[in-house]
């Protein structure tokens, strides 16, 4: 009879003890479905940004002169077409123009936030050094980053005012734009200049 009493007074506890670990297994099992179904939705997304070839933008009308403009300065650019890639033979993967505007934009903070800035536009293009390849063939040892073309995003910020640097005496120019060159396929910086047009 005691024996009885005693189980009594200790089974509503334990059946509450229990419901108390079901409910925390619920909730922590809620919580877990949540942050699985956030990651997936977090990698789809980054897994999207990478692979589609940009956001199906056209290079811009004047990359053909911008074109011109590096070829008069010793660069060889050949312009891609973004919505095409496979026209100009690439089949790979790249970053699309927005990825490559917001890595130039985190190497260099500044850029983006310069009172004289009027624009930033994305080229996409093999580009490629033709006095590296000539260094190259005679014998030279030459950095290989642009000695064959590779595919780039040149991000160009334009409006920027920089002055050239030189020893004193030497004749300074002030340019009117800064371009980042950005690797298209790992999102790398590359290369950073200035120029007139």
């Amino acid at each position: 009879m005691i024996f009885s009493k005693m189980l009594k007074t200790i089974e509503p506890q334990t059946m509450s003890e229990t419901n108390s670990q079901r409910a925390k297994s619920q909730i922590v099992l809620i919580l877990w479905v949540w942050v699985c179904i956030g990651l997936i939705f977090t990698f789809a997304w980054v897994f999207a940004e990478k692979v589609v070839p940009n956001s199906i933008q056209p290079n811009p009308p004047e990359t053909k002169i911008f074109a011109q403009g590096l070829a008069n300065e010793g660069w060889s650019f050949t312009p891609v077409d973004p919505v095409h890639p496979q026209s100009s033979g690439i089949s790979q993967a790249f970053l699309s123009g927005d990825r490559a505007i917001n890595a130039a934009n985190n190497y260099d903070p500044y850029l983006q936030k310069s009172p004289d800035l009027t624009g930033i536009v994305a080229y996409l293009g093999m580009f490629s050094d033709a006095g590296l390849q000539a260094s190259a063939q005679a014998g030279e040892k030459v950095d290989p980053t642009f000695l064959n073309p590779r595919l780039v995003w040149i991000v160009s910020y334009q409006g920027i005012q920089e002055q050239s640097s030189g020893p004193p005496g030497s004749e300074h120019r002030v340019s009117n734009e800064l371009n980042v060159v950005v690797d298209a396929f790992s999102g790398k910086i590359l290369l950073e200049f200035v120029w007139t047009r």
